[in-house]
């Protein structure tokens, strides 16, 4: 069954179906008429997540930026251009930004269950790049070599831990400055996972980029708010870009 976490909607096998037209008019008359954004019991999976995103300014409470990406995104993962662009002029850059971070961690763990019995200790000993990059995990007292899945899975919780602590973190509202300080150090650590993932496991990268453009809006996001440098960015574009 698909998971009953609400924040975990990409971690299902397949990513639910297009709505025909005749769902999409079912969807708009209840979203006119009852306001109804809520899978009820017994939804099936290609069902779920049929509503369309609202205006911005019809979201309301401390989940209100986090609903809204996760609208956008389950509309049209290639309108990368309006996912990342801010919603409105009075939307703090740095929440935003916050927001979005977090929201790329839940789905790097899609990414990571994706690559299943592929990327074991006994494939992938060490967290590479190509034959020119090789990276020490950061989780550890003192930075050491790790097997690439446990870098990945050490990075994916490390992200984690540190978007959802409270003292960085005080409020979903706020982000203070000497705090955005992190978002550098975490993008370039999460992608190192789409490095090691596109030159040692291409089928399975270009598989779940086809599914999600998660690559392409990374990239996208990251420049757009100067979080990386261009240089750092190992990917090729070809291999993500959206054609429009």
């Amino acid at each position: 069954p698909p998971p009953s976490d609400p924040d975990s909607w990409w971690l299902m096998s397949e990513p639910p179906e297009r709505p025909t037209a005749a769902q999409d008019e079912v969807a708009a008359s209840v979203d006119s008429s009852a306001e109804l954004r809520q899978n009820l019991p017994g939804t099936q999976a290609s069902q779920m997540w049929r509503w369309r995103p609202r205006p911005f300014s019809e979201y309301h409470g401390p989940l209100a930026i986090q609903e809204y990406i996760q609208d956008l995104i389950r509309q049209d993962t290639s309108d990368i251009k309006r996912i990342y662009d801010l919603p409105s002029a009075d939307t703090d850059p740095l929440v935003w930004q916050y927001e979005h971070l977090r929201q790329f961690v839940i789905e790097f763990n899609f990414l990571l269950v994706a690559l299943g019995g592929e990327c074991t200790p006994e494939t992938c000993p060490k967290m590479t790049a190509s034959n020119e990059w090789q990276y020490l995990c950061a989780a550890h007292r003192k930075p050491q070599d790790c097997a690439a899945i446990d870098y990945m899975t050490h990075t994916i919780d490390g992200s984690t831990a540190l978007l959802t602590s409270a003292k960085p973190f005080a409020f979903r509202s706020q982000v203070p400055a000497t705090s955005a300080k992190y978002f550098q150090s975490t993008a370039r650590r999460l992608y190192r996972i789409f490095a090691h993932v596109y030159y040692h496991h291409r089928q399975i990268f270009d598989r779940v980029e086809a599914e999600t453009r998660l690559c392409a809006r990374f990239s996208h996001f990251v420049m757009c708010y100067k979080l990386m440098s261009p240089s750092m960015l190992l990917v090729p574009q070809e291999a993500y870009e959206v054609i429009a």
